[in-house]
């Protein structure tokens, strides 16, 4: 590794580097994040940036929350009037404003420490690449997978609320793109143009934190998949490792490789990385280390494979405590957005119901969406969770069965208690969450069409 250039190293991901630069960037666009964070110190520009902060805080705040009461007194005021239709779409608006108020309470005032001790955990902790043996993986690709998903699922957000907003341009009839209810005549001059900016920025607020709630959950999961790929790398090679530090000759290592090999002819061990295999040659000049006996060898490298573990489960333990308050309280929004997504496109029959059964399918589309991200991704953590053991066997064990047994058994033992993210630890994040959220939604949007039909 010494050998290659700081282009190369950046590219395989052997080089550390901030792992949230795109979410975090989302974040600070929610007002869920600081900007005061890229800025340091006590200088005048730090202080502008604080002041900054808090501005923009506050003025998200007030958008979000006024729109939010606006859409309340409507539906007071329509209450009871028969048109289903309005309310269903007014309480829809309800729900997201109400959540994106929460999500930026949540993540700037009630436990922004927490958030920040994750973030800057994985930072300035995670294991960029396995440990020197007959094959390697990097960080690279899940890191590249990380950046990919994030910045489709941001877009998608973006584009999907921001869709509204080109629906009073289409019709040209100082329309708003949110129908709701105002004390004063909006369609006045100036007066128009200054509700639809708030509008506007109340839509990309709902964008930009329902991005960065579900966002940043993605980023993590994927990330620590990676660093299971990671931990998997190095306990297979884990005897390598310990031979390389014993100071093994070529005839030695060739003799362990071929070992290995006969267990490890299995293709798709990895979540994310890409395994490379590393020529014997190189494992020998990079050998620079005062040989040693083996148990000792293999203690040393048996220990930082624990560490690692123990690295990886004490995050998603911080990770779960952060987000299982947040998916308890979403598993219900996302049930009852897409029931009453769902109810008003088969209800729309305007003149412009075309454009409207649009702009509603693409929420219906994001909300499932969003459940997806949430679901699929905690459940590929919890089945890398499983495979520790697995990876640990795939080593030539046999050759040392005396000196690697309690090792091997203990940690086996240990690393059979998967890891489970779960909403509120009542429900558990998987896929098989995610089709039941599905079956009750439409459940409800049976209910509601048979309550729509009567009246």
């Amino acid at each position: 590794m010494e050998g290659k250039t700081k282009k190369e190293n950046e590219t395989d991901g052997s080089k550390r580097r901030d792992l949230f630069v795109f979410v975090r960037k989302t974040m600070c666009i929610a007002a869920m994040y600081p900007f005061g964070f890229y800025v340091q110190g006590c200088g005048c520009l730090a202080y502008i940036v604080r002041v900054w902060d808090l501005f923009y805080e506050l003025f998200n705040y007030f958008v979000s929350v006024h729109i939010a009461g606006l859409y309340i007194c409507t539906i007071y005021i329509n209450y009871g009037q028969g048109d289903l239709d309005f309310f269903v779409n007014c309480l829809i608006q309800t729900i997201i404003y109400l959540w994106t108020i929460a999500m930026k309470l949540y993540f700037r005032r009630i436990r922004p420490g927490l958030l920040h001790a994750i973030l800057t955990n994985i930072n300035d902790e995670y294991e960029p690449r396995s440990a020197v043996g007959f094959s390697y993986v990097t960080m690279a690709e899940s890191f590249r997978m990380s950046k990919l998903w994030i910045k489709i699922y941001v877009y998608c957000c973006y584009i999907g609320t921001i869709f509204w907003l080109a629906l009073p341009i289409a019709y040209r009839d100082k329309s708003l793109p949110l129908a709701c209810w105002y004390p004063f005549d909006y369609t006045q001059p100036t007066v128009y143009e200054i509700v639809f900016f708030l509008q506007a920025v109340g839509q990309i607020q709902v964008a930009a934190s329902f991005a960065s709630s579900s966002g940043l959950h993605m980023v993590l999961c994927i990330l620590l998949s990676g660093q299971y790929d990671v931990l998997f790398c190095s306990l297979k090679n884990v005897l390598a490792t310990s031979y390389i530090k014993m100071g093994a000759d070529m005839a030695e290592l060739r003799q362990l490789q071929a070992e290995q090999s006969v267990s490890d002819a299995e293709p798709g061990q990895y979540a994310y990385s890409l395994e490379e295999q590393t020529p014997l040659q190189e494992l020998l000049q990079n050998s620079t280390e005062v040989p040693r006996n083996f148990a000792s060898a293999f203690r040393q490298s048996f220990m930082h494979c624990i560490q690692h573990h123990r690295y990886i489960v004490a995050t998603l333990k911080q990770m779960e405590r952060f987000y299982s308050p947040i998916w308890f309280v979403k598993i219900g929004e996302v049930t009852f957005l897409m029931c009453l997504v769902a109810f008003v496109s088969t209800k729309s029959t305007t003149e412009n119901s075309f454009m409207r059964m649009v702009s509603l399918g693409q929420y219906l589309l994001l909300v499932l969406y969003e459940l997806f991200i949430i679901c699929y991704f905690a459940d590929i953590v919890f089945q890398n969770s499983q495979r520790c053991g697995e990876a640990l066997l795939r080593s030539p064990w046999q050759r040392h069965i005396k000196e690697v047994r309690s090792d091997y058994l203990f940690f086996i033992l240990n690393s059979r208690r998967q890891f489970q993210l779960t909403a509120g630890k009542i429900s558990n994040l998987n896929v098989e969450r995610f089709r039941g959220t599905i079956t009750t939604a439409f459940s409800f949007l049976t209910l509601l069409q048979k309550m729509d039909s009567r009246s």
